[in-house]
């Protein structure tokens, strides 16, 4: 295990400064989901929620697997956030946007056949080009 520096924990903190890197986050707390998921999960973009998974995974927050057309991501947190961020939850247990995230997941994870992808003709990273971490950041709309 790394030792966190504060570079780190700053990067860290300023992922979690985010509506949408929140949803993504508890929606994860479940296990692992593919983007297409996430994307439904959220209604926003495809291209903005991967750019917000890559967010996270350069924070150390998530990570990401490649499985056939599907990339898959999952929490792998460090002990130290894990408490922060149960901290978060427990802040938040009573959020209607993330009860609804959680519902809608919950389906979604239903509807999934084998291995596969919850979302039956979603978009994959196939489709896209890898987001640069030091890319000047995009207006987006929030729920």
């Amino acid at each position: 295990m790394m030792r966190p520096t504060l570079a780190s924990a700053v990067h860290c903190y300023q992922a979690l400064a985010h509506p949408v890197r929140l949803r993504i986050l508890a929606a994860l707390r479940d296990g692992r989901l593919c983007v297409g998921e996430l994307q439904e999960m959220s209604g926003l973009a495809f291209s903005t929620v991967s750019r917000h998974v890559a967010e996270l995974e350069h924070a150390g927050l998530v990570e990401q697997s490649k499985e056939g057309r599907w990339v898959w991501c999952q929490l792998t947190v460090e002990p130290a956030m894990r408490g922060i961020l149960e901290c978060i939850w427990r802040q938040l247990a009573a959020d209607p946007t993330l009860a609804r995230d959680r519902r809608r997941m919950q389906r979604l994870r239903a509807a999934r056949r084998g291995s596969g992808c919850g979302v039956a003709a979603g978009p994959c990273l196939d489709d896209f080009a890898p987001v640069a971490h030091d890319a000047a950041p995009v207006p987006e709309e929030i729920e």
